[in-house]
């Protein structure tokens, strides 16, 4: 996509945003509309603006934890796209160090971001992070791989979990019926 396109789609993303705010009650629309502001940046190699569309995002406050693993995910790729590695890795760390149990079926998804920053800046994976990641793991009712580093360990339950339903999930399937679309005729 060239520059024209990313402004275009940065342009109509505004209009729709204008068009709408009033009905945006609960801030759900500026929230969502700042965060795809960050995206089309950054996918334009517009780093600084998408760091300043990051704020706008923190600015707006989150929903649950894992609105605010997103929103520091994004900012420490933008932080990685600058070349400041370091700053990235905190960035992300203090972002993932709000944990809420509720949410621990998504910490597997962003273990691997969490390995890559830290590999970037030439160290391995705190340790600290070995409790959170085995509470991904427990809420998938799985172990928590061993390999020869936490980070390949992590990598592994990234992997092994993707496209799992969690266990409550699955729980909630087996008392439920299955969910939408499965009721018996």
């Amino acid at each position: 996509m060239n520059d024209e396109r990313y402004d275009e789609a940065l342009a109509c993303l505004d209009a729709f945003e204008q068009e709408n705010r009033h009905r945006d009650h609960d801030g759900w629309l500026a929230r969502s509309v700042a965060s795809e502001r960050e995206f089309i940046l950054y996918e334009a190699g517009r780093y600084e603006e998408a760091l300043q569309a990051c704020e706008a995002v923190a600015r707006l406050g989150f929903e649950n934890v894992t609105d605010r693993w997103s929103n520091g995910s994004a900012k420490a790729l933008n932080l990685q796209a600058l070349g400041r590695h370091r700053e990235a890795l905190e960035t992300f760390e203090e972002a993932f160090s709000h944990q809420d149990p509720r949410y621990a079926s998504a910490i597997p998804y962003y273990l691997p971001t969490l390995v890559e920053l830290s590999e970037n800046v030439g160290q391995p994976v705190d340790e600290k992070w070995r409790r959170v990641a085995e509470a991904g793991a427990e809420d998938f009712a799985v172990e928590m791989p061993v390999r020869d580093s936490l980070g390949e360990s992590m990598r592994a339950l990234a992997e092994m979990t993707r496209g799992m339903p969690s266990k409550r999930e699955r729980e909630w399937k087996a008392t439920h019926g299955g969910g939408a679309g499965t009721d018996a005729t």
